[in-house]
């Protein structure tokens, strides 16, 4: 199924992994097999949501923060705290961090993914 998805780039950071894209939750989740690992948003609905979720391992999560990025924001999206790091689009750095998380998602890093 083709899909356009937001941040594009994205996939290009993750070639050449080629994650399935599946709406899910209002997003566009990149998974590999039935491992969610990541959520893209851009709606024009609560816009201060739109960016980019990284699905965590919780006992992972401080941990994951300090290598892709620090949000005061924190998200339950699926019942488990400390599961996702959220990426704001509005960052001056955003496509940075969100090529440190496709870097770690290429190289297969455990702490990814749900």
């Amino acid at each position: 199924m083709n899909y356009e998805i937001p941040f594009s780039f994205v996939l290009k950071e993750l070639y050449p992994f080629r994650p399935r894209v599946r709406k899910l939750l209002g997003c566009y989740a990149l998974m590999r097999d039935k491992c969610l690992l990541m959520l893209l948003r851009d709606r024009e609905k609560n816009p201060e949501f739109n960016g980019v979720f990284v699905a965590v391992i919780p006992e992972f999560y401080e941990e994951m923060q300090r290598e892709i990025h620090t949000s005061r924001m924190q998200f339950d999206l699926d019942g488990v705290d400390k599961s996702w790091i959220f990426i704001s689009e509005d960052l001056d750095d955003f496509e940075a961090k969100v090529r440190i998380a496709c870097g770690l998602i290429k190289e297969g890093d455990p702490r990814i993914g749900k």
